[in-house]
């Protein structure tokens, strides 16, 4: 086994625990949040069905209301309407440099939420009307913002995209393996590439892989921004092309304040429950796999 990279080298997790204690969903900044902000863009329904499919990293945010978007909204799209959105950080929206396609049902209150968005810091903004104007698929039924629990079959978090996320991510694998790694950590950078890997060539049906980097960690109630574009980069450069997720108070609640050091390695079913055990280290590719393997078999 590696050598295991102490917490104690960035911060104690109990100062973490500390600090996610102080309650509420985190919101993570840029650098920009207190430079002028910049305009939203407009773009054509068309555009932005384009942007919804290309693959990239985005958010549909539907600004109407909640029975609005009930009986008619575009998949994948958060509501959050416009009455609620001010000049100020939204908490269900952390991410300011988050790709943000904003729609209502004309393009009225669209615009108003992307420019009052775009004053709260937010650098990513495009405005495309409304769904009157939407000629693509849509869909009916009520947005599900119901309160979480903190621990790994209720949780809500954000990727490092700022798309939220929560245990539904589960769902579709038999096992999910989640790595808990550092950015500041050598170990765990240094088996990214063999987790890229495995992520390939496992059918994600039976296994898929989860990353969770803990040293985005909060000050005066912000993650660092710094850390959370590293982690990006670090991602990109190790081929470890799988969701990685930014340490939310319930995932504090959940795992991270009983992690010690990193990486550590659990393993979680469909439905968020803990199966196996926990691995402390980094492993090699072949290692990983005889792990894998062994932890499946235990589930049949």
């Amino acid at each position: 086994m590696k050598k295991m990279i102490i917490m104690a080298v960035l911060v104690s997790l109990a100062g973490i625990a500390a600090a996610f204690a102080t309650g509420g969903m985190e919101t993570v900044m840029t650098d920009t949040q207190n430079a002028k902000a910049s305009a939203a863009v407009k773009i054509t329904a068309e555009q932005a069905y384009e942007r919804i499919h290309s693959g990239d990293p985005v958010v549909i945010l539907d600004v109407r209301r909640a029975d609005e978007y009930a009986s008619s909204h575009i998949p994948g799209a958060i509501l959050i309407p416009n009455e609620e959105i001010g000049t100020e950080v939204l908490s269900q929206l952390p991410v300011l440099d988050t790709e943000i396609l904003v729609y209502c049902r004309s393009g009225n209150r669209s615009g108003q939420a992307a420019a009052k968005m775009a004053k709260a810091g937010y650098t990513n903004i495009k405005d495309f009307g409304g769904i009157n104007d939407w000629p693509y698929e849509t869909e009916t039924g009520a947005f599900n913002a119901s309160e979480k629990e903190g621990k790994l079959s209720s949780f809500r978090s954000w990727d490092i995209y700022g798309r939220p996320v929560d245990e539904s991510i589960f769902a579709g694998s038999k096992l999910t393996m989640i790595n808990i790694w550092g950015t500041f950590c050598g170990p765990c950078l240094r088996e990214m590439p063999s987790l890229g890997e495995l992520s390939e060539e496992y059918d994600e049906a039976e296994v898929q892989i989860v990353g969770i980097v803990v040293d985005t960690t909060l000050k005066n109630g912000v993650f660092a921004s710094d850390v959370v574009k590293k982690s990006r980069s670090i991602v990109s450069q190790t081929g470890a092309d799988y969701l990685h997720i930014l340490p939310s108070s319930d995932l504090e609640k959940a795992k991270l304040s009983n992690v010690n050091a990193v990486p550590e390695t659990i393993f979680v079913d469909s439905t968020g429950s803990i199966v196996g055990k926990s691995y402390i280290g980094s492993r090699s590719k072949t290692d990983w796999e005889k792990i894998i393997d062994l932890t499946l078999a235990g589930m049949n």
